[in-house]
């Protein structure tokens, strides 16, 4: 008996396609709005960097830009937990790198904003 149990496979629950298409979806949605807003606003006097509004809204399209690449990561590593080759692994590994650094780089945008605005108001006050 031991043996058939240590030999049973488990069974995966299967990720809701129609929550992860809708949570890609609002993802990508909310970055293209963040980054035409950034597009379409008027050029600051002071240089862009120093702008918390756009600093703000480029790191949420970042993380809007983040979220679907961790999903697809996440689904690409469940589907290669099975598979006996790396090249899934690899792929979703990279994928995975690809969503931190776009997540890490969209926290760095909005501290920078955060700072921005207080050093502004700060200096008015």
């Amino acid at each position: 008996m031991g043996e058939e149990n240590s030999t049973q496979k488990k069974v995966r629950k299967p990720f809701p396609q129609k929550i992860v298409l809708l949570a890609i979806g609002i993802a990508i949605v909310i970055a293209a709005i963040c980054f035409t807003l950034v597009g379409v606003l008027p050029s600051p006097d002071r240089p862009l960097l120093k702008d918390p509004l756009r600093s703000f809204l480029t790191g949420i399209g970042l993380m809007g830009v983040a979220c679907p690449l961790f999903i697809i990561g996440l689904l690409l590593e469940r589907r290669a937990a099975a598979s006996p080759y790396f090249e899934e692994a690899f792929m979703a590994t990279v994928i995975n790198i690809f969503g931190f650094l776009c997540f890490i780089l969209g926290l760095i945008c909005i501290g920078l904003s955060i700072y921005a605005l207080v050093k502004w108001m700060l200096s008015s006050g």
